[in-house]
This record gives structure tokens, C-alpha cells and sequence, in this order.
């Protein structure tokens, strides 16, 4: 049973955004984001805890702690940006718990990460994991809707 708490982590370097506006054209900032999400969270009834570190392993023992205190997740591991080294072994063995125990996890980036091959997604074999990106702001709105769709079907 869902009551509707919601985990929006962000990860190493997304304290700036700046380098990001020019390819999203949003005057990107992570309180715009942020604000983004929690009126987004309002609107479906969601309670939403936003946070960014850029101490990857604090970021993540946080995620691994607070597993049973949220109903589903969003994860932006690190800004494509910056010299960050993304640890997709500890990222795939949170989610990996995440999705063991039924609940639903989002990866959102901000830029298209394809289109410039500087970093990959993470993958989870046989994981819940969704991915979004390239959509600036937009892809957290899209992620709590997701999530909020899921959430409803339960």
C-alpha cells in the first residue's frame, strides 16, 4: 500500500546547471527543478524529498538507507558536464533492491545523453527502471507522472 512518498535524488555536479541552458533554453537552475517538482508532486497528491550531493557515496548510503521510507524514486546520478565517474555498481545494486521490492524508479537526465555519448544510462537487468532524457525540467514533471500512475494502479 502506497502513501505516496516520493525520493528525487540528484547526484555529483547538478548543484550548477548553468551549462545546461544553453541546450535546454530554461534558465535551468536545480531550485527551478526543484520547485518544479514539488508543485508537479502537489498536484497528484505526492510528498516529495529533493536532494542533491555531490559526495556520490553519501548520496547513495542515503538511497540504500531510505529504501523503505519512500514508495518510488527518481534518480539523476551526475551531470554530463562535469568529471564526475558515475559508480554504476552501486547504483544498480540500489535499484535492484528498489525493484525487488515493487516500487517504481526513474532515471531522469536533463541532456540527451545520447547525442553525446559521454555517459551511459544505468541498467538493471530485469529492473522497474525507466529512463528519461534530453527534456531540460520537463523530464522530472514527466517522471512524477509516471510515477504517480503507477503508484495509482497498485
Amino acid at each position: 500500500m502506497s502513501n505516496g512518498k516520493l525520493l528525487i535524488i540528484n547526484g555529483p555536479g547538478l548543484s550548477d546547471l548553468s551549462d545546461h541552458n544553453e541546450v535546454a533554453n530554461d534558465d535551468l537552475s536545480l531550485s527551478v527543478i526543484e520547485q518544479k517538482c514539488i508543485e508537479t508532486s502537489g498536484k497528484f497528491g505526492l510528498e516529495v524529498d529533493f536532494r542533491q550531493n555531490d559526495d556520490e557515496s553519501e548520496l547513495l548510503s542515503g538511497l540504500i538507507n531510505d529504501i523503505n521510507n519512500f514508495d518510488a524514486f527518481i534518480i539523476n546520478p551526475a551531470a554530463l558536464s562535469k568529471s564526475s565517474v558515475i559508480n554504476y555498481d552501486a547504483f544498480s545494486s540500489a535499484i535492484s533492491e528498489i525493484s525487488n521490492q515493487s516500487k517504481p524508479v526513474i532515471e531522469v537526465r536533463i541532456e540527451n545523453i545520447f547525442k553525446r555519448n559521454v555517459s551511459k544510462p544505468l541498467q538493471v537487468p530485469e529492473s522497474g527502471l525507466g529512463f528519461i532524457g534530453g527534456l531540460g525540467k520537463h523530464g522530472y514533471v514527466l517522471a512524477i507522472r509516471s510515477i504517480n500512475k503507477k503508484l495509482s494502479n497498485q
